[in-house]
């Protein structure tokens, strides 16, 4: 399996622009995946610039109904007409951050006339029998405190967001199980546990964000909560390939801790599993 980063925070090439947002190009044995699309058409622009064909793509996943995860989806949709779109029912809720000035729409744009491309997921989902979506998160313990900045409208006011509408990924390969998740605010922990019961056994890669740090206030979680996180880490001999929401500052501090089950994806990267 071949990961490649097209959308991160930070970038390893100058010719490879970055911006705040997420979008990973994964190819498996049988599919070719979008999981998120990032915050604009970036995905677009560096997927050219990387040799990658996006009409190839048959299966576009989006992790939650975040702007900077599905901002680019109605240009994929322009520029791939057969990918089959996976989305939580409730992702094209309208959504919101809230700011010094203000609360601010983060809301994913939605597509119209494009219904039958749009599997609306309801809790668990198997694609098939080696990729699975899940969304049933019970947030025990390492919960982002940044979530309480984040609010839905549920139609008659403004409430804090619950996370129903994050998603994750499972993909099974050469008899190992890799998890994808987007900003993990439910906690990539309870995800790995909730992964790990669905399965049946170890997750063996975690891709995704930890939402350590909130891009809003500019703030990073505790030294002590990611340095407890990061040794509860270790207990699951699960490798972490993190990026985007977990921001450098957290990252610097689990390195030490985690040493080689950890690593900082950045645009451009290509993993291979």
């Amino acid at each position: 399996m071949i990961i490649t980063v097209l959308v991160e925070n930070t970038s390893i090439d100058p010719h490879l622009p970055s911006e705040h947002g997420l979008s990973l190009y994964i190819e498996t044995k049988d599919h070719h995946i979008l999981f998120d699309t990032g915050d604009s058409n970036l995905f677009e622009t560096n997927a050219k610039h990387l040799g990658i064909d996006l009409t190839n793509v048959d299966i576009c996943v989006l992790s939650h109904g975040h702007h900077d995860h599905g901002g680019g989806l109605l240009r994929f949709m322009e520029i791939n007409k057969k990918a089959i779109i996976y989305v939580q029912e409730s992702a094209f809720e309208p959504h919101y951050s809230k700011r010094k000035e203000g609360y601010k729409d983060i809301s994913i744009p939605l597509p119209k006339g494009e219904d039958k491309r749009i599997f609306y997921v309801q809790d668990d989902h198997a694609i098939n029998q080696h990729l699975v979506l899940f969304s049933k998160v019970k947030p025990k313990k390492y919960y982002p405190s940044s979530n309480k900045n984040l609010y839905v409208d549920d139609g008659q006011n403004l409430k804090n967001d619950d996370f129903r509408h994050e998603q994750n990924l499972i993909i099974e390969e050469n008899e190992k199980l890799i998890l994808i998740a987007g900003c993990a605010h439910k906690g990539m922990i309870n995800i790995i546990d909730e992964a790990m019961s669905i399965m049946g056994r170890h997750i063996d890669y975690a891709v995704g964000g930890l939402h350590m740090f909130s891009r809003s206030t500019g703030i990073s979680e505790s030294k002590e909560m990611i340095e407890r996180m990061g040794k509860d880490f270790l207990t699951y001999h699960t490798h972490l390939l993190t990026c985007h929401c977990t921001g450098e500052k957290a990252f610097e501090i689990l390195k030490p801790i985690m040493g080689e089950n950890i690593e900082y994806i950045r645009t451009g990267m290509t993993i291979k599993l």
